[in-house]
Parts: C-alpha cells; structure tokens; sequence
C-alpha cells in the first residue's frame, strides 16, 4: 500500500514511485490511499490495482488496512493521519523524510542545512531503497490513461496563469506583457515554434490559457484573454483528461510552482516555471532536461514560505516583480 493523502501535486509525484513498484514487483496488489478529491487522476494511473479513500472514520479505515494483510505500506504523506491508519498494520512500514526542520530554518532564519536538493519524487522512491539500484532513482513520465489524439489543430503553448497562493502567481501583467512581445517576435518571423521552412510565412502562436473553474483563475484569464491576441480561453473548461490531452500535445507548458507542472513532465512536457516565495530546496522543482526555471536569487527574503501566503510579508513581491520571463525562453 502506498498513501498519499493529499495534494494534488504530491500525487502526481508518486507516479514514478507507482511505476517503479510495478516493475520491481509486477505481481503484487498495489493499493493507493488518498483522499476523495483525487479520484479523477488516480483512476487514470494503471499503476492502481485498488483505490482506497480517506473518508471520516479513521478507525475504520485503520481496521480496513488491517485486514488488508498488507507486505508492505509506503507512507509518503507522515503526517498524524496517516501514521494513525498505518501503524504496526504491516511487518515492513517505510516513510518519507519530510525535512521540516530544515525547512524551518530557511523560511524563518534563511539558515540553509540542504547539503543536497533532493526531488520530492526520489524523496518517495527512497523508501522503497532497499529495493532499488542507482539507475532506477532517475525520473520517469507516467503511462496515465488519457486520449493522445491532438484536438487543437496549430502548434500552441499552454500558460497556467494561477496558482493556489498569491505568493506563488506571476502577476497577469506581465503574462500580458511576455505574450504580447511573442506575438510581436512571431510576426517579425522569428518565432521558436517555427520551422525553418514556416519562417517565411510567420503567424502568430497560439496561446491556450488553463486553469480551474475557481472565480480567481477565471478572472486572471479572462484579464489575459482581453488583453492578448490569439488566445484560446480554456479556464474552467476541461476535465482531468482533456486537460492532460492539451497538455501533452502543446510545444511547452508555463505555468507556477504548481500542480500544472508536475502534471505536464508526467507526460513529458517541457516546462518553464516561474517560483516567487518558494525555492528548489523544497524539491518541488523541474526534472525534464529541457524544462526551465525563473526565479530572482537576489533577494535576503526568500523563501518567506515552504507552500504559499496570501500577501507578501514585506509588500514589495519582488520576487515576482523582479522576475523576467523572456521570449527567448
């Protein structure tokens, strides 16, 4: 059994995990236990042999992993909910190493004690180490369920605006300003997307904007869509597989340190992210060769939070203001 209760972009980090259980041991039942809000993307992991939802009764939920007669539970959340379901249900438990306390002393007195940036998903592949070589630590897309088939005809990059906390969201402004001067670079006929070929009859990108059907997603959308040509407004509007279909057949996602973009290398997308109050320390960051992040490293402040807040703590948001996301990226 494998438990990750939440969030979303924890999850999605679990499928090299998922992945690298099958193949070790492709008999084995592999359970997965999370919370209801998630069961749209674990139904799509054929990885999952059985789903199991954290529900109110947590006693019952511990009975119910009891008679589960469980060889092993990986417990990649460690938090009191999990550890109370899970303990002495199975000979062999393992949990992940959260680092909080390192993380402490960054947020609070920028005081750095990681000697070595480890991913969030290999954080959740070590405890299956015992199991596992070098080679198999190395990042893996997911072979999730979804139709591959393209539905939006030109070539098209995928901007997700928004993200939960404002600390972590690029201003819309500026993703006014970056799409603007793409269209003026693509018009001028030199545009990344294009062929040598396509050059000489330069067109403008398409730009697809996404995000959920939250009033603070659709506003920030709606503002870029105004301001902006050539965009398909998309916020609000696709379910979990027609996301991952738009995702996987664009030329590159740029989005926040959000969920979009642990969802976008699962297919194997290239990603550009930009991170504001958070740092690579943490683990969320990247792994595709290809994809990029922006970030100001020249502020004392930073990170002023391990996940996100609602207003910057010294009014200035600098490190997002300062950031500058080029057309060149």
């Amino acid at each position: 059994m494998v438990i990750r209760l939440s969030s979303l972009g924890d999850i999605i980090l679990s499928f090299p995990l998922l992945k690298k259980l099958k193949e070790k041991f492709p008999e084995a039942e592999i359970h997965f236990l999370t919370k209801t809000n998630y069961e749209e993307i674990i139904s799509l992991n054929p990885n999952i042999d059985k789903k199991i939802y954290l529900t109110a009764g947590l006693s019952g939920l511990r009975k119910q992993i009891k008679g589960g007669d469980y060889d092993l539970i990986l417990d990649i959340h460690k938090n009191l909910r999990s550890v109370f379901v899970s303990y002495s249900n199975s000979a062999k438990i393992r949990r992940y190493k959260k680092e909080n306390f390192k993380k402490l002393l960054l947020v609070k007195f920028k005081l750095n004690l990681f000697k070595q940036i480890i991913p969030v998903y290999k954080k959740y592949l070590l405890t299956l180490a015992e199991y596992l070589e070098e080679k198999d630590y190395n990042f893996s897309v997911t072979n999730l369920h979804f139709d591959r088939n393209k539905n939006i005809s030109e070539k098209y990059i995928v901007i997700s605006p928004s993200s939960r906390h404002f600390t972590k969201t690029y201003p819309k402004e500026k993703f006014v300003d970056y799409i603007n001067k793409l269209n003026e670079v693509d018009t001028n006929g030199s545009n990344e997307l294009s062929s040598p070929a396509e050059e000489k009859e330069p067109h403008k990108v398409r730009i697809v904007l996404i995000g959920d059907a939250s009033e603070k997603d659709r506003s920030i959308c709606d503002y870029i869509e105004k301001n902006c040509n050539n965009i398909l407004n998309l916020c609000g509007k696709l379910n979990i597989k027609e996301l991952l279909n738009v995702l996987y057949n664009c030329e590159y996602v740029i989005c926040n340190d959000s969920a979009i973009l642990h969802l976008s290398e699962a297919v194997g997308k290239k990603v550009i992210a930009l991170f504001g109050s958070t740092v690579k320390e943490f683990g969320f960051f990247p792994q595709l060769s290809d994809s990029k992040v922006f970030e100001n490293n020249n502020l004392n402040c930073r990170p002023c939070t391990h996940i996100g807040r609602e207003s910057c703590p010294l009014g200035h948001f600098r490190c997002m203001n300062e950031t500058q996301l080029t057309v060149s990226s």
